[in-house]
C-alpha cells in the first residue's frame, strides 16, 4: 500500500482519537444483536451473562500487560495491529457455529480491544502536554460519544435487515479499513520526545503508588465505573420501573437527551480542565454524591428527574477529566503501565459495583443502596481532594516528580511538537 504524507500532529490527534472510538462503537454496534445471535445456539438468561461478561474480564486481564508493551514497543504499531484485530475477530465471529465458540470470540475482542483502548490512551497522551491535554481527552470522548450513540442503532438496522451475522460483518470490516487508512497517516514515530532531566533511577510500576496523587486518580478511576455500572445502568433503572414506573422508551429517551446534554459539554469541560483539573473531579463527585442522595428518596417523579439532572449535569462536568489527571501525573517512561492499572481499576470498579449494589437492593433495599452509592461518591472526593495535587493552572505541583525526581513530565516550553492549547 502506498504511504501518503505523514499526519500532522493535529491530525494524528484525530486518527488516534478515530481508532480508540471506533473500537468502542464496533462494541456498541453489536449489543442489540448479542442475545439474538446467542439465542441462536439456545444460550440460557445465564449463558447470555457469561457471554456478556467475558468481555470485561478480558479487559481486566489485558490491561497492564497491555501497558507495559506500550512502555517497551513502538506504540503507533501496537494500537494499529490491536485495531486490526478487533476487525478480524469481529469478522470471525460472523462465522461461529456454537456458543462456545461464540464466547471464546468475545474473550479474544475483549483482549484485542483492551489493547487498542489503553495503548491508544498512553499515545494520546504521549502527544500533548498539560496545557491542552484536557482538550485532547475531551476530543476523544466526544469521539467516543458519537460512537457510542451511532454504533446500536447502525447495528440494528443492519441486524434487522440482513441479520445478525451481518453486523459483525459490518463492524469487521469498518475497523479493518480504519486500521489500514491510519497507518498510511500516522507518521512513524508520533509520540514527541519527552526531555527529561535528571538521571532515571531504576523502579518499575510498584514505585507508582509512592505517588499519592497516582493512587486518588486511581481510586477515581474505580469509582467512576462503580457509578456507571453499578448506579445508573443497575440501580437508577430499577428506581425508575419500580418507583416511578416509567417505561423503557421513556427512561431510554431520557439517558439519550443525558447523553446528548454531555456531549454539549465536553469541549467546555475540556478548556476548564487545562485551568484546573482537580475542581472539576471535586465538585462532580460531590453533585453526584447528593444526587443520589435525592434518588434515595425518589418516590416521585419529580424529584426523580431532579436528581438525575444533577447526577447527569456532574457527570458532564467531570467527563475525561480523570484520564487526563492520571496522564499528567504519570512520568514519561512509565505512562503506558500506568494507565493499564488506571483502566484495570475502573474495570473492576465496573465489575464490582453491579453485584455489591445488587446485593444491597436485595437485602436493604434501593433507599439502602442509593445512600451506599452517595458514600462512594463523596468519601473518593474528599479522599482526592486531601491527596491528589493540581496538576495544572497557578496551583500546578507536577506530581509526577515525587516518585523520581526529573522524570516528571517537562514543562511546554521545553516539549517538542505538540497539540496547542487553542485545539478547536
Amino acid at each position: 500500500m502506498r504511504r501518503g504524507r505523514p499526519a500532522s500532529t493535529r491530525e494524528s490527534l484525530y486518527l488516534i482519537c478515530g481508532l480508540v472510538a471506533l473500537t468502542q462503537a464496533s462494541w456498541g454496534l453489536v449489543v442489540p444483536v448479542l442475545p439474538v445471535y446467542a439465542h441462536q445456539f439456545g444460550a440460557t438468561a445465564a449463558q447470555l451473562g457469561v457471554l456478556v461478561s467475558s468481555f470485561s474480564v478480558a479487559r481486566v486481564l489485558v490491561n497492564i500487560p497491555a501497558g507495559m508493551l506500550a512502555d517497551r514497543v513502538n506504540r503507533r504499531t501496537v494500537v494499529l495491529i490491536a485495531v486490526a484485530a478487533v476487525g478480524v475477530v469481529l469478522a470471525a465471529t460472523a462465522a461461529a457455529q456454537n456458543l462456545p465458540t461464540l464466547i471464546g470470540m468475545r474473550l479474544l475482542l475483549g483482549l484485542a480491544g483492551g489493547v487498542a483502548i489503553t495503548v491508544g490512551q498512553s499515545l494520546l497522551a504521549d502527544l500533548t502536554d498539560r496545557s491542552s491535554r484536557g482538550q485532547a481527552m475531551a476530543t476523544l470522548q466526544t469521539f467516543q460519544l458519537a460512537g457510542s450513540s451511532l454504533g446500536p442503532a447502525l447495528g440494528g438496522i443492519t441486524a434487522g435487515v440482513f441479520g445478525p451475522r451481518a453486523s459483525y460483518l459490518l463492524a469487521g470490516l469498518v475497523a479493518l479499513l480504519m486500521a489500514g487508512w491510519a497507518s498510511t497517516r500516522l507518521p512513524a514515530a508520533p509520540v514527541r520526545e519527552e526531555h527529561e532531566g535528571g538521571t532515571r533511577r531504576p523502579g518499575g510500576m510498584i514505585t507508582l503508588f509512592a505517588d499519592r496523587s497516582y493512587v486518588a486518580a486511581c481510586l477515581i478511576g474505580f469509582t467512576v465505573f462503580f457509578i456507571r455500572f453499578g448506579g445508573q445502568q443497575t440501580l437508577l433503572a430499577l428506581i425508575a420501573y419500580t418507583w416511578i414506573h416509567l417505561s423503557t422508551s421513556t427512561f431510554g429517551i431520557t439517558l439519550g437527551v443525558l447523553a446528548v446534554v454531555n456531549m454539549g459539554m465536553v469541549r467546555i469541560v475540556g478548556r476548564l480542565s487545562d485551568r484546573s483539573r482537580k475542581l472539576p473531579i471535586v465538585c462532580s463527585l460531590l453533585a453526584t454524591g447528593i444526587g443520589y442522595v435525592g434518588f434515595s428518596f425518589a418516590h416521585w417523579p419529580a424529584v426523580f428527574f431532579i436528581a438525575f439532572a444533577v447526577v447527569g449535569l456532574a457527570n458532564g462536568l467531570s467527563g475525561s477529566v480523570p484520564a487526563a489527571y492520571c496522564a499528567d501525573v504519570l512520568p514519561a517512561r512509565l505512562r503506558g503501565s500506568g494507565i493499564g492499572i488506571y483502566r484495570t481499576f475502573g474495570d473492576l470498579g465496573g465489575l464490582v459495583g453491579p453485584v455489591a449494589l445488587g446485593v444491597l437492593i436485595d437485602r436493604g433495599g434501593l433507599s439502602v443502596a442509593g445512600i451506599a452509592t452517595a458514600a462512594v461518591s463523596i468519601i473518593s472526593a474528599i479522599v482526592f481532594a486531601l491527596l491528589a495535587q493540581e496538576t495544572v493552572g497557578r496551583r500546578a505541583r507536577h506530581p509526577g516528580a515525587d516518585v523520581h525526581k526529573g522524570t516528571a513530565e517537562p514543562a511546554p516550553a521545553s516539549a517538542g511538537p505538540q497539540i496547542d492549547g487553542g485545539l478547536a
